[in-house]
């Protein structure tokens, strides 16, 4: 194990909304194991591009550069065997607003959006928000894995739907979706044009042995309807930088979009945004590579210790991002009883699972991606209480 992801780094009175803000909700002294950020530091590169804008000392109105765009299509092209064109990214400082932004411009109130629950709360409340009819395909759970309900997706498919909300690798199960799913997916989507959005923030935090198929890569047609939402920040441990991109192949829905953020002023980055960027993706690929291999060892950590000393327990095997998914019904209890165990006993914040919808009840989220120690202590904590 590489010892710079073994720090344990004080988080603490940074304006941290994973460890401060919770501690103001749960109380003091919890680990916290729910949001979705690492407690790793970013690449060194990343950090020492960010203190070189430091150093210039001038922090004045940015654009994007032509490097910023070769950075993403080379990113792309390297990791997911997909060319795109410049014309097709489209900047937007995070995917929660560029969701809501869309849901807004391309569908009418009324008018019905399909999610997959449990699922990512804000790409529900991204419908609900903006007075839209909310549509749930539930993911069927056989055999302790999850999958896309086709036959229920197509009855619940009427003129009313416009719009569908993909989450691609999945949050929180921990799905990778085959590119056979994602054809059956596209084959409904054309029959019904349907136009997708495909959230695909944690594309690059795969297990090994899972290929992540963006899905405007699945075939032209599709392409024509998918609206692919990326961005380096949870792959290189930076959402505080507040930058994500859309891929848009489809020119009158990108200008529809593009015309949108342009409405609401949004079309210039912050300072750090272009250069974190543009060095992520061209100086930071190893460093990618390792957080994974650590990952993958917390998660082998945490499933022997669970399966030994919590056995009904039952761990959800992760295909991609950094969290675990966790079934906790085999125990007999309401939510309310393991939130009781977790937060007020055991004190490890974790993400109950109502918090994506009814169909994750009975379940938990926990990130995966903090030191060892945390783990470690964390278990101790939960298994005194079992």
């Amino acid at each position: 194990m590489d010892s710079k992801f073994d720090e344990m780094i004080d988080r603490y009175h940074t304006n941290c909304a994973k460890w401060d803000e919770a501690d103001e909700i749960y109380g003091k002294d919890l680990i916290h194991l729910g949001v979705a950020d690492m407690d790793f530091k970013s690449p060194e590169p990343v950090i020492q591009t960010m203190q070189n804008v430091l150093d210039h000392g001038v922090f004045g109105y940015t654009v994007l550069s032509d490097h910023y765009y070769e950075a993403i299509q080379n990113w792309m092209k390297k990791r997911f065997h997909w060319e795109i064109e410049k014309d097709w990214i489209v900047f937007c400082p995070r995917i929660s607003i560029a969701v809501s932004l869309m849901v807004q411009t391309l569908t009418k109130e009324g008018e019905s959006v399909i999610i997959q629950q449990p699922v990512y709360s804000p790409l529900r409340e991204a419908v609900v928000k903006n007075n839209r009819k909310l549509i749930v395909n539930p993911l069927k759970y056989e055999d302790e894995k999850y999958t896309m309900d086709f036959d229920d997706l197509e009855k619940k498919i009427d003129s009313s739907v416009k719009l569908m909300i993909l989450c691609s690798p999945h949050n929180p199960v921990g799905r990778v979706w085959k590119k056979e799913e994602l054809k059956k997916l596209e084959k409904l989507c054309v029959k019904h044009d349907i136009i997708v959005i495909s959230d695909e923030i944690h594309s690059d935090l795969l297990y090994k042995g899972y290929e992540h198929t963006p899905l405007a890569n699945v075939s032209e047609e599709m392409a024509k309807r998918s609206i692919i939402c990326n961005s380096v920040t949870k792959t290189f441990n930076v959402p505080g930088v507040i930058v994500s991109n859309l891929i848009i192949p489809n020119k009158e829905i990108r200008k529809a979009i593009e015309d949108e953020i342009d409405r609401l002023g949004m079309h210039n980055p912050n300072i750090f945004s272009v250069p974190v960027v543009e060095t992520a993706y061209t100086d930071c690929e190893e460093w990618v590579d390792e957080v994974l291999r650590y990952i993958h060892g917390n998660y082998e950590y945490f499933k022997e210790y669970v399966t030994t000393h919590m056995p009904k327990l039952k761990i959800i095997q992760p295909e991609g991002t950094y969290l675990l998914w966790i079934d906790y019904r085999a125990l007999g209890l309401k939510e309310e009883e393991v939130y009781d165990w977790f937060i007020r006993k055991a004190k490890v914040g974790v993400y109950m699972g109502s918090v994506f919808g009814k169909e994750g009840e009975g379940f938990i989220r926990v990130n995966l991606a903090t030191s060892r120690k945390n783990i470690e202590l964390a278990l101790e904590r939960i298994k005194k209480f079992y």
